[in-house]
């Protein structure tokens, strides 16, 4: 995952952007990596609207009364692309969150918790269509807190990967082995794609006994994007450096 790694960089301002592993863009830290490109920019924030109200009052010198607010959403324009963001964030008084009742005590900052778009829902282009579809489903299930439907649509893109490496036919445990023994799949990674076929099982039929977890649900997504990444985008990435260099045309 590129996002992970990187020198320090400047933004369009000449303001540092951190190291690319350090996270997604808030108010109070308005650079990292931008949930619509995927890329490390920096951010301006342009609006925020309360969204819950904690029960407090702000008193004015003249007497006016403001309702607090302990959660707000925040829209910021990515400077690379250009498109907008929206965070949710709560409140945090020094390093604790404002709902714990810490209201004094440091320094008032807003923080996010929830992004949209949902970033790292997008595969790589050299990915196939319908198992980017597939992928992008179950990313937008795990940030709508769904674990299950998020573990089932990552079993689903499992099976769509089997099926476009030629294993259609048998359940998905045959068609896992199948790619196993072919060398599609590397026995660490078959090892993996089994677990994803269990949590996807667990999340598709009820029991009151199994339950996903978001943990779980996590997981598995980021297994199959790293699985897209070791089929489909490493040999797309070595194809494209063998390419010889275009032959510049002749001058008359």
């Amino acid at each position: 995952m590129d996002w992970l790694f990187g020198k320090q960089s400047k933004g369009s301002r000449g303001e540092p952007v951190p190291e690319q592993n350090e996270g997604l863009p808030d108010s109070s830290r308005p650079s990292g990596l931008c949930p619509r490109c995927e890329k490390q920019s920096s951010f301006e924030c342009i609006g925020h609207l309360p969204v819950t109200f904690d029960g407090g009052y702000l008193v004015e010198r003249n007497g006016t009364q403001t309702p607090t607010h302990s959660d707000r959403a925040s829209v910021l324009i990515c400077r690379h692309c250009k498109q907008g963001i929206t965070v949710l964030e709560e409140q945090w008084v020094g390093e604790n969150p404002r709902r714990e009742g810490l209201k004094s005590g440091g320094t008032i900052s807003w923080r996010g918790f929830h992004w949209w778009p949902q970033p790292h829902s997008n595969l790589h282009p050299a990915v196939p269509e319908q198992i980017r579809d597939a992928f992008h489903e179950a990313a937008l299930a795990l940030g709508a807190n769904c674990p299950r439907a998020a573990s089932v649509m990552a079993r689903r893109t499992l099976e769509g990967i089997a099926a476009e490496r030629g294993e259609s036919t048998g359940s998905l445990a045959e068609k896992l082995k199948q790619l196993s023994e072919k060398g599609v799949l590397h026995p660490t990674l078959s090892d993996w794609s089994t677990e994803v076929r269990l949590v996807g099982n667990s999340g598709a039929h009820f029991d009151p006994i199994d339950k996903v977890t978001i943990e779980d649900a996590r997981q598995l997504i980021d297994f199959i994007r790293e699985l897209a990444r070791y089929i489909y985008v490493l040999p797309h990435e070595l194809n494209a450096l063998r390419q010889p260099p275009p032959v510049p045309p002749r001058q008359a």
